[in-house]
């Protein structure tokens, strides 16, 4: 086809994708799509972006061994993960690996994959509109309405928010190319053949970017899979797309290593589910995850197509719309399918509607463990969003003239943006701040890269299992830069219990190509092990041999704070000052990891006379345990108590209950290790 026809029959799907990235540029600018530029993903306070890019830099390290070519030997080194569980899109990291030899040392795709998800969500969602809408070649007012009615998907809520958050999770597009194969599958997959192909490589692409898709394009499958039954098209084309689509989702993931990764926890055990009432209306989510609004401007499109449609029957057009219901009645019976699947993925097995829990469905355990692994289940209501955002735009489409058209989905995407405006203001402010793109790395020494240059080091092995804190993601990106590999690091769906028996039994043996950090409360082990100790930029460090550093001196009183910021809080707040208590209110310290020895945990604040203290310890998900604990201070100011341990205490934490009507307050908490 001449170069002319191309762009001529593709014209309006490219408009819609330049809208697209049109968005993209401005909420983001075009910084973020310097591929060598990445502080404005390590300078992000979240930390699934630096996660995401790190999994990404420490795989691009990793050796390669068959058959596992997805799998990570360098991030929890000396074990096996995989880059799937690193969020860090297996596919273009898979590709950057194949590259990787003439890419320069600091190398991200995160931006270039931000713009490509939003020109595709533009370019499908225009493509998709004009074909649900009945736009005709020559009908231009009406494909102008069609890209107005794409900007309404373009600034969807999941995408603004996912986008550089979790940023695979910013695929939408991958829903909408489902939908666009499903509508156009007569012209485009004639034959069993070709539909096999195209559903196994939409399988490849949902497990090669993020495995919440799967479920997502695989309910659009069944709606596909369901006409091709009313058609009575045979056995063969009903079910080989779909075995084809799992069996080459299957066979990536087999390759990835997503089944031969230690540390993997495949199910948490609960369902976070979706109210569906939520879709519409906002503030029902019982969490930011649960959070499935579609957005003003979608919800306004839903209520223009209805009224219209009433103004429509009121016209006396009820026949017409009778027939186009009974002409297209295999694809409405298969589009309920789909709504019907989505909702019950969607919610989970408590049903909630409109802020009300209905009630809780008992299911067996097998399927609980299957379905946990998408435990934010409530994820999955975005496909039935984007649905009933594309059934209501392309409702407009169809009745009112093209003009009209235009304004009222124009109206409908400037809505859109508009209950959004906070968000969309905050990444604006965020991705066009200079600081934003600056190298603000806590390692500023220059004794890291002395010891990154003297070749003595290929090792980071970080004390106790714990990635909460600031520092954790400067030294991760810091082995990474320099080729070293990890013992610690964040991954989705990780078990927890095990890496952290498992870190803390790797300290009965000390190496001398390991570098030792001990963050934060780790240092209250520093005499539980032979190591020469340093401390750079404020972090301790400790090597088997001695450094050309100053030592750092042992302390007189080995005691530090806990963050009372990362404490859980019922019932009160967590102020400047610290935490308050009110009547019936509870507080949960942050977690530790405490060697054996000897502790003294001093509370300070206020009204502690009317408080329950006590200290607990144990796996996640796992029996906890109370520690028993000898107070010997006690007034209403200040609490202290001891305890001694012969083992590792995991998940170590302090707890203070309100006993009465009169309010606590806790100022600190403070552990000290005294032998």
């Amino acid at each position: 086809m001449h170069k002319t026809a191309i762009l001529k029959k593709y014209q309006w799907p490219m408009t819609g994708a330049m809208l697209g990235a049109l968005v993209f540029v401005a909420l983001y600018g075009v910084r973020v799509l310097d591929p060598t530029c990445v502080d404005w993903i390590l300078n992000n306070p979240s930390p699934d972006p630096s996660q995401h890019y790190l999994g990404w830099a420490f795989f691009r390290n990793s050796t390669v061994r068959l058959p596992y070519v997805g799998a990570n030997y360098s991030v929890i080194y000396p074990y096996r993960t995989s880059i799937l569980f690193t969020d860090s899109i297996p596919l273009l990291a898979l590709l950057g690996k194949l590259f990787s030899p003439i890419l320069p040392a600091r190398f991200q795709y995160f931006g270039w994959w931000g713009l490509l998800c939003y020109a595709l969500q533009g370019g499908l969602a225009q493509a998709i509109l004009a074909r649900l809408g009945g736009v005709r070649p020559g009908q231009t007012a009406r494909a102008w309405a069609s890209v107005a009615g794409a900007g309404v998907l373009v600034l969807f809520p999941a995408l603004t928010v996912r986008m550089f958050a979790h940023t695979a999770l910013a695929g939408n597009w991958l829903v909408l190319l489902a939908i666009w194969l499903w509508l156009r599958c007569d012209a485009l997959l004639p034959t069993t053949w070709r539909a096999c192909l195209a559903w196994a490589g939409m399988g490849v692409l949902c497990a090669g970017i993020h495995l919440y898709y799967l479920p997502m394009v695989g309910i659009v499958l069944v709606g596909y899979a369901v006409r091709r039954g009313l058609q009575k098209r045979g056995v063969a084309a009903v079910l080989l797309p779909v075995v084809c689509f799992c069996a080459a989702a299957l066979a990536e993931l087999l390759l990835l290593g997503a089944f031969a990764s230690n540390f993997a926890g495949y199910s948490n055990g609960y369902l976070n589910g979706a109210d569906l009432a939520n879709l519409m209306v906002p503030g029902l989510a019982a969490s930011w995850e649960q959070n499935v609004y579609i957005g003003l401007g979608a919800v306004a499109a839903l209520v223009l197509a209805v009224v219209s449609f009433g103004i429509a029957c009121a016209r006396g057009k009820a026949a017409a719309a009778a027939g186009f219901f009974r002409r297209h009645r295999i694809w409405l019976f298969a589009g309920a399918v789909v709504l019907l699947l989505e909702a019950i993925a969607a919610m989970g097995n408590t049903i909630t509607l409109g802020g009300v829990t209905l009630g809780t469905v008992p299911i067996p355990q097998v399927l609980m463990d299957f379905w946990a692994m998408f435990s934010s289940c409530a994820r999955l209501a975005w496909l039935a969003g984007m649905l009933l955002a594309l059934l209501a735009c392309s409702a407009v489409l169809r009745l009112w003239n093209g003009r009209v058209a235009v304004v009222l989905l124009a109206v409908c995407a400037l809505l859109q943006g508009y209950g959004q405006r906070d968000e969309l203001a905050k990444r604006f402010a965020t991705y066009h701040d200079d600081a934003t793109y600056t190298d603000q790395t806590r390692l500023t020494d220059p004794a890291w890269e002395n010891l990154a240059e003297s070749g003595r080091f290929s090792h980071l092995a970080f004390v106790s299992f714990d990635f909460e804190h600031d520092e954790f993601w400067d030294l991760a990106a810091f082995a990474a830069d320099h080729g070293w590999t990890s013992n610690s690091f964040y991954m989705g769906h990780m078990d927890g219990n095990l890496a952290a028996v498992t870190l803390a039994g790797e300290m009965n043996t000390l190496s001398a190509d390991t570098l030792y950090v001990f963050v934060d409360e780790d240092e209250l082990a520093r005499d539980s092990f032979g190591l020469n100790y340093y401390r750079l930029d404020g972090i301790l460090i400790g090597s088997v041999e001695p450094l050309d550093l100053t030592p750092d001196p042992a302390p007189e009183t080995d005691s530090h704070a806990m963050d009372l910021r990362l404490s859980d809080v019922i019932n009160g707040s967590v102020t400047a000052d610290g935490v308050e208590l009110g009547s019936g209110g509870e507080m949960m310290t942050d977690s530790w990891m405490l060697f054996p020895g000897t502790y003294r945990v001093t509370l300070t604040g206020s009204g502690f006379d009317h408080s329950y203290i006590y200290a607990r310890h144990g796996l996640i998900n796992q029996e906890t345990y109370k520690l028993n604990i000898e107070f010997t201070d006690i007034a209403p100011e200040k609490m202290t108590f001891t305890f001694t341990t012969g083992e590792p205490l995991y998940y170590w934490c302090t707890a203070v209950h309100t006993l009465d009507d009169t309010p606590i307050t806790v100022t600190g908490v403070t552990v000290e290790k005294t032998a």
